[in-house]
């Protein structure tokens, strides 16, 4: 076939516009017709030897023709078939300056010309009938100008999304993350972006859709989806990071793929391109920082390396990072003892915590000590453990009186303080080796028997026997050496003078002990205050004890003795000019002391009274 005209294509016209104004030069009714004269048909995307034809009777290189026909497997997501439709959209402006059709104006997904920043039109602007492969790109059958449609501004994200097909340089592709900014764009992107346009199909549904449809898209719906897409990447990283927290925040459970739906499962397993690891690294951290449900990191798609500092644990990994079965931490929850998620799916429970709460009960169990670490700080033995703690040397803490899910009863601080002060009340002298006794000598071995130990430990914590050597190389009170003169001379004051602690006197009389304390500060009960550990302990000597009982008879005990109650005996004495010596704050007034005295004066006011009568 011989051309009347001979035309060389643009630069930047697709194949199907060149072959539509080569027809139109030559006279043919339409593309159709004119291919039909060189035995060919129009299509879509011609094979090599369609282009091989083509090329001799065009006059074009089939390299020249190739680079501008979509393809079903094209290395440019710009002419990828599956992306392109029959119908085209033009731009009103470009066709004014020259009327012909460019490369990307059948992509469902480029919308807007990113040269005169206005949308493309796919109909007449007079009759609105459709511009098809085969219509003039200058003049509608309407006779109409399709260069004097109306010219309407395109969004920035029709505007980046075409710049970014295209490659072309604008602003609004600047707003893009960093690897979209510049050169060619991913063969998938399309894909991509589609995926991401159909799990978050704009602002108005941020929440998981009930159902999404998996099938092939038609054109329209494709161009749609992908300006979603495009325009959740917009802003960088602002509104995908947006999107995400308010997915997450509209959901709860565990499961991610419920929550976020599984499009992320597709970016990492199928959407390998280096060019999409900003939306990886992006949702990695925001999963890391935000998400409160499970990730199971050894069937994740996630890559596990990047989740180690999440924000928001599981009751397993909470037990891991502190140290204690996750059944303790998954009730702690439940019960509220400590801050957390708690989610109830049929019988099916999940609880997770937050990275802060899980690093402040390892913070508080790491300033206490349970007994067999405190004893090893000590460097003591079980018995000699036992001994400190009957001369009070350090509190047990209840757990009332404990931060949430720690076992230690004793403060790490004053377990260190308790060695601290001991060894730092050396008092360096000479002493003969054979007189040096540790902690674990004070035994009936040497003479000292076992209520006198007590008494000795007594005086050691309170300074009043201090170690005269310190071995450095062994731990903790190990290593104070004591003089045994001191020891026993302590003994022998010890016997001539038994003290006994609050909890001694309450254990054998079974007084209440705020009203031991009442009878101290009131002064009927001699007692020695000393400052152990900072806090005053009362010491008895146990001749004021004997000075108490024999001058002063506890209300309570008599009413008892007698099967009567404290009021009503004390009501009954009261004619005989009985009075109370002291009350302790308590209801039941079982702190009334009242004075033998007058108790043996009253006996003889009621003996005379019945000897009168």
């Amino acid at each position: 076939m011989t051309l009347l005209v001979s035309l060389q294509p643009y630069s930047d016209e697709s194949l199907s516009g060149f072959l539509r104004r080569v027809s139109e030069r030559n006279f043919a009714p339409s593309v159709g017709a004119f291919l039909k004269c060189i035995g060919l048909k129009s299509r879509l995307t011609y094979s090599e030897s369609e282009l091989a034809r083509l090329s001799s009777e065009l006059g074009v290189g089939v390299a020249e023709l190739t680079r501008r026909q979509v393809q079903q497997e094209s290395i440019a997501a710009l002419l990828q078939a599956k992306h392109h439709g029959r119908n085209v959209k033009i731009c009103p402006l470009c066709i004014a300056q020259a009327p012909y059709e460019r490369i990307g104006w059948t992509h469902g997904a480029i919308t807007a010309c990113p040269h005169h920043e206005v949308r493309l039109v796919s109909h007449c602007g007079a009759c609105n009938h459709p511009i098809g492969r085969d219509s003039s790109l200058e003049i509608c059958r309407c006779g109409s100008a399709h260069a004097h449609a109306p010219a309407i501004a395109a969004s920035r994200g029709e505007l980046a999304l075409s710049a970014l097909l295209l490659d072309v340089d604008h602003v609004a592709r600047h707003s893009l993350p960093l690897a979209w900014q510049r050169g060619l764009a991913p063969v998938d992107i399309v894909d991509l972006l589609s995926l991401l346009g159909r799990h978050f199909p704009g602002d108005a549904a941020l929440a998981p859709q009930s159902k999404i449809s998996s099938g092939k898209p038609t054109i329209n719906v494709l161009g749609a989806r992908t300006l979603s897409g495009i325009e959740l990447m917009m802003d960088w990283p602002n509104r995908f990071d947006n999107a995400l927290a308010m997915r997450l925040k509209s959901t709860e459970g565990p499961g991610l793929a419920k929550r976020l739906g599984v499009w992320y499962r597709e970016l990492h397993q199928r959407y390998l391109n280096t060019a999409y690891d900003c939306l990886r690294n992006a949702l990695v951290q925001h999963l890391s920082e935000g998400f409160d449900g499970h990730l199971n990191l050894r069937i994740s798609t996630l890559d596990p390396q990047h989740l180690q500092g999440k924000c928001w644990l599981t009751s397993e990994e909470a037990g891991r990072l502190i140290g204690m079965g996750s059944e303790l931490v998954r009730t702690a929850v439940i019960t509220g003892e400590i801050e957390g998620k708690h989610t109830v799916r049929g019988q099916n429970r999940f609880v997770s915590i937050h990275r802060n709460v899980v690093e402040q009960v390892r913070r508080d169990r790491q300033q206490y000590f349970d007994a067999t670490t405190t004893r090893k700080q000590l460097g003591v033995s079980k018995v000699v453990f036992e001994r400190l703690m009957q001369a009070g040397a350090l509190r047990k803490r209840t757990k009332s009186e404990r931060p949430p899910l720690v076992a230690g009863e004793f403060f790490a601080e004053e377990v260190l303080a308790l060695v601290a002060r001991l060894a730092g009340s050396l008092d360096v002298r000479d002493v003969p080796s054979e007189r040096l006794v540790g902690l674990h000598d004070i035994s009936g071995r040497r003479g000292i028997s076992t209520d006198s130990i007590c008494n000795v430990l007594h005086r050691i914590l309170a300074s009043e026997i201090r170690p005269v050597l310190i071995v450095t190389s062994l731990h903790g009170l190990a290593g104070l050496r004591f003089d045994l003169q001191d020891i026993t001379n302590n003994v022998i004051d010890t016997e001539r003078e038994p003290m006994l602690l609050v909890t001694d006197i309450v254990r054998l009389r079974g007084w209440k002990h705020e009203n031991i304390l009442q009878w101290i500060k009131q002064g009927v009960l001699g007692a020695v205050t000393q400052i152990h550990a900072g806090r005053p302990q009362h010491r008895i000597p146990l001749s004021a004890l004997l000075d108490f009982m024999s001058n002063y008879a506890v209300l309570a005990d008599l009413a008892s003795r007698s099967g009567s109650k404290s009021n009503h005996l004390l009501l009954s004495l009261k004619p005989a000019k009985v009075a109370p010596v002291g009350v302790a704050g308590c209801g039941v007034k079982r702190g009334v002391l009242v004075r033998i005295d007058d108790l043996l004066r009253a006996a003889q006011l009621n003996k005379r009274q019945q000897a009168s009568s």
